[in-house]
């Protein structure tokens, strides 16, 4: 008796809902493989460390406490103990010879065990003690006295790093020998490899003779694990390309381009290059539980494995089913090799365990993210007439036939259901941004980040409805920049005859004779008659209006509309220094901008803007006025030459507005 027809579901093995590994030494033949919780998926774990990085795959960063390596054009040293000599690379790299020749200081050093350099800082670790010199060697500058010490780094400002034998804890010193505390790490192990980063970082390479780890860290910052990707990201790596113990090679520029060249521990060259050790194993296999069906007589479907196979590896899949979980050697069905999506050719059965081989070269692994277990069998053949299937042999290769018919729709019919997510900008790869932007009407700039397109692609239909309105232009700014801009229209700032508020002058928006203005009446204000309706230069000449030589003469259009047409369809977005790039800024306010207008921008400035139309200098403070005297031969005239302020009881300091402020835009009067 089969399972019958039912829904077909499918069983999933990954980091999310489990690989249902076996336990370790049931199963013989197993082992070698790792990452069952990375979500990047299982490989070959790697050469001596199945559980960590390889040393080999460290070694930039962490080279042998003898080497350090330097940076650009600095030279390399090299520490050989044996011989208490302490060498250094010639420029351009090229052979090593003596920091100090031995007539000069043979006894210099005692017992030397590593080296470290920074810039134009040196330390030795020599006997108990840590000699720090500046200018590559020449002057001794501090002697750090560190029971055990066994490694060292140099830190911003010249602080030496050291760690001793026997614990985790750094000691902190000062370029003189000063003691400055302790950086307390609380890893596990012994510390192999220090480093010290950019932002004041300290770096750890510890091994617990099971694996290594690197942690980060640094002042006032817990130390945590971290991944060679992590380290590769924040530190620039050496030159340095492989080690073993008879001696070393780097990548060194030439004037016929880079090469590399091979050393000794000894600082002579070498012909023999290192052989080059494997980063991972070269064989691995994993087997499964049993998979419980939930199905008693169930005819488990298909397998898709879904991988990457680089060039030199393998991914080899075998299964078995059964019933009662007993099974034996030859029931085994091995998939053909290479093949990642294939039907399961086996008699009915509840349980089913599968079987993965991963090989490779040493150099790269493949990596299994998912398997994906399809039961039970469901095919277009349970669509046909019961005559089509009374032979069980016919009936089981129409079955097999129509499952490739079956797979082509059924991706098919995936991309149409998943087709609504692509849509979808919180969800797509960071790679699928540009051509969703496209559907959109959407164009990216080269700077933009993925969360930033994110944002705009999520924004676009807000920001379509009420395109060209200050709102939108104001949001587009805020999500690129993450700033909120000030957006000025410039027809706020027409001076034509905007009169205050009164009573008696009007209704509120009427538009008088020669393009005057009347605002919300109120108490006080002044009327018609008592303010100048146009500045002897800012109209054009009107006759009976305007003096001759006064103003400025215009032969086009209708003067009435003056006032309605000055600084028309023009605005400017104002925004703190440093906010934004303006180029880039002027980029994206002319795609926002409607067509019929003109935008400027200004981000900052050297200077205070005062409102939108002064600005006041860098060294320039508010201060009082003086007295306004009314009467005499240079009489003020209240509002233009003179500011009332309190009597001599009241208060008289000024306004102090501080460097590169901005009043409208970085300040606030309350």
């Amino acid at each position: 008796m089969t399972c019958g027809p039912q829904p077909a579901t499918f069983r999933l093995l990954d980091a999310y809902v489990g690989w249902d590994e076996t336990p370790a030494g049931t199963e013989p033949g197993t082992g070698g493989v790792t990452g069952f919780d990375d979500p990047e998926g299982i490989r070959l774990a790697h050469a001596g460390d199945p559980e960590g990085p390889a040393r080999s795959r460290l070694l930039p960063w962490f080279p042998d406490p003898r080497l350090a390596p330097g940076c650009g054009t600095r030279p390399w040293y090299l520490l050989v103990p044996e011989e208490r000599l302490l060498l250094r690379s010639g420029p351009c790299g090229g052979a090593f010879a003596p920091v100090w020749p031995p007539p000069c200081d043979p006894d210099r050093l005692r017992a030397p065990v590593s080296v470290a350099a920074r810039g134009h800082l040196l330390a030795v670790v020599d006997s108990d003690r840590v000699l720090v010199w500046d200018g590559g060697g020449a002057r001794l500058t501090g002697v750090v006295r560190a029971r055990g010490a066994r490694l060292a780094a140099l830190g911003s400002g010249g602080e030496v790093l050291v760690a001793c034998r026997g614990g985790t804890d750094l000691r902190r010193y000062d370029p003189a020998g000063g003691f400055r505390g302790l950086l307390r790490t609380g890893v596990r192990g012994e510390i192999l490899g220090l480093r010290t980063g950019p932002g004041r970082t300290v770096w750890l390479l510890t091994g617990d003779g099971a694996r290594l780890r690197v942690h980060r860290g640094g002042y006032g910052v817990p130390f945590r694990e971290a991944g060679p990707e992590e380290l590769a990201g924040a530190l620039r790596p050496s030159a340095l390309t492989a080690a073993d113990e008879d001696g070393f090679c780097r990548l060194e520029d030439t004037p016929d381009g880079p090469a590399t060249r091979c050393h000794t521990w000894r600082g002579l060259p070498r012909a023999t290059p290192p052989r080059p050790a494997g980063t991972h194993l070269t064989d691995g296999s994993y087997v499964t539980a049993l998979v419980d069906s939930g199905i008693s007589r169930c005819r488990w479907h298909r397998v898709r494995v879904d991988a990457d196979v680089p060039p030199g590896t393998s991914v080899s899949v075998s299964l078995v089913v059964t019933e009662d979980g007993r099974y034996e050697d030859g029931d085994w069905q091995a998939a053909a090799p290479g093949a990642a999506d294939f039907l399961v050719d086996q008699p009915p059965g509840r349980y089913l365990r599968l079987r993965l081989r991963l090989t490779g070269d040493g150099a790269a692994t493949p990596v299994v993210r998912r398997v994906r277990l399809d039961f039970p069998r469901s095919t277009s053949a349970d669509l046909l007439p019961p005559a089509f299937r009374q032979d069980p042999a016919a009936d089981d290769f129409t079955e097999r036939f129509l499952s490739l018919f079956d797979a082509a729709l059924a991706e098919l019919d995936r991309v149409v259901e998943r087709y609504p997510a692509l849509l979808d900008a919180d969800g797509v790869p960071d790679r699928v941004l540009p051509w969703l932007a496209g559907l959109m009407g959407l164009s990216f700039e080269s700077g933009w980040d993925a969360r930033t397109r994110r944002a705009l692609l999520a924004a676009a239909p807000g920001l379509y409805r009420r395109r060209g309105t200050p709102w939108a232009l104001r949001e587009a700014v805020r999500i690129v920049f993450g700033a909120v801009p000030v957006v000025e229209e410039r027809t706020r700032e027409r001076r034509w005859a905007w009169l205050g508020a009164g009573a008696g002058a009007g209704p509120a928006g009427a538009v008088l004779p020669a393009g005057t203005v009347v605002a919300e009446a109120g108490p006080g204000a002044a009327g018609l008659g008592t303010v100048r309706l146009f500045g002897r230069s800012a109209s054009r000449f009107r006759v009976g209006g305007s003096a001759l030589g006064a103003a400025p003469l215009r032969a086009f259009g209708d003067p009435d509309a003056d006032p309605l047409t000055a600084h028309a369809h023009r605005f400017r977005v104002l925004l703190p220094a440093g906010a934004a790039d303006p180029a880039a800024l002027r980029r994206l306010v002319e795609r926002q901008a409607p067509a019929h207008t003109a935008g400027s921008v200004r981000t900052g400035g050297a200077g205070f803007v005062v409102g939108s139309r002064s600005v006041v200098g860098v060294d320039t403070a508010f201060v009082p006025l003086p007295p306004p005297v009314l009467g005499g031969a240079d009489t003020p005239r209240l509002g233009h030459d003179a500011v009332l302020r309190p009597g001599p009881a009241g208060a008289r300091r000024g306004v102090g507005v501080p460097f590169a402020c901005a009043v409208g835009v970085h300040t606030r009067v309350p």
